[in-house]
């Protein structure tokens, strides 16, 4: 069975590739950015086989041409612009282009080739004010009970995902689900061009690597949730028989609300000169969580009863396998 990930080299792509190919699956990384060495690395030295297609997803024929000649079973459309507002006043058609145009390109091609299944990796963005409790809901956000309300062109972008996955679905043979991801970081994070918003753990990592301060200007508290626990959750669902999926939309969450700070201990741990503190009157934080306020956190329960996978929330046991990745392939994210 050979699967095809759209966006393959960046973030969540990868991490979905190495956990495939730790299962000597075939796998098919479309994307128009090249394999970073050490993640070629890493991949190589895994019992699958893979291939990488450049290409650019704003356009239909690449994808279709990678779809039909490698003969592709199941998709995952993880290609994404996250945009800051820099990105939405000057160039809000670039996110446009990439989250709902390239994905109408793949469905028709996966559509059309036979594909059985395609996953759209979608977000907790898509819940938008709802997820502050605007909407009228409150406690741990639902699927299909908590009324959406995205404000921001991203977010904007990914409730309209959902909605066209869903859409052709009722087109075609195909079976398509949405995940809608929970606030991620981990293995594989990576300053692309496409991500405006590099998640705070990266920026506390990335300053545990260099020795430095971690100021934070308060405690958030996020079900933050690790990347190859996602790669293992889309892992599970793809593998679920349509016959036991009752739903088409489904959060990927850890469901366990912790804060960066708490991260930041075993970082300290692993980096001696590294430090970490709240922020003085006045000082200006060198870790930006990008929000003035936490969302709740999202419900796991339909995943777990439909696919019957739960993520693990081992904090611990979590940032000792983020810590050996970053002393085994931190220079992943060393810029040239």
């Amino acid at each position: 069975m050979t699967t095809l990930i759209a966006g393959g080299c960046g973030f969540i792509g990868l991490a979905v590739a190495e956990r495939y190919l730790e299962d000597g699956q075939q796998v098919v990384l479309f994307d128009r950015n090249p394999l970073h060495p050490v993640a070629k690395a890493r991949l190589d030295a895994l019992p699958g086989s893979y291939t990488l297609i450049q290409g650019d997803i704003r356009q239909a024929e690449p994808i279709a041409q990678a779809i039909g000649d490698h003969r592709v079973d199941q998709v995952f459309y993880g290609a994404a612009v996250t945009s800051g507002p820099d990105r939405e006043r000057e160039a809000p058609e670039s996110v446009i282009e990439v989250n709902l145009v390239g994905l109408a390109h793949t469905l028709k091609a996966a559509a059309k080739t036979g594909a059985r299944r395609l996953i759209n990796i979608s977000s907790g963005a898509a819940y938008g004010t709802g997820a502050f409790g605007d909407t009228g809901w409150s406690g741990p956000l639902d699927e299909y009970g908590t009324r959406e309300e995205p404000f921001k062109i991203y977010g904007m972008t990914k409730f309209g995902s959902e909605r066209l996955v869903r859409r052709y679905a009722e087109l075609t043979d195909l079976d398509t689900r949405s995940v809608r991801l929970s606030t991620i970081y981990g293995a594989w994070e990576i300053d692309s061009g496409a991500r405006d918003t590099l998640s705070a753990p990266m920026q506390a990592a990335l300053l545990a690597r260099a020795g430095g301060t971690a100021i934070f200007d308060r405690r958030d508290a996020l079900d933050w949730t690790y990347s190859r626990h996602v790669a293992g959750a889309l892992q599970a669902l793809m593998a679920t028989p349509t016959g036991s999926l009752k739903s088409d939309l489904f959060n990927v969450t850890s469901a366990r609300q912790v804060s960066v700070m708490d991260m930041c201990a075993p970082l300290a741990e692993a980096f001696p000169g590294f430090s970490y503190r709240l922020a003085e009157p006045g000082e200006t934080a060198t870790v930006n969580l990008w929000s003035d306020q936490d969302r709740f956190p999202m419900k796991p329960d339909r995943l777990a009863t439909e696919a019957g996978h739960r993520l693990p929330d081992d904090l611990a046991a979590t940032m000792a396998d983020f810590i050996g990745w970053i002393r085994d392939h931190g220079t992943f994210w060393d810029r040239s």
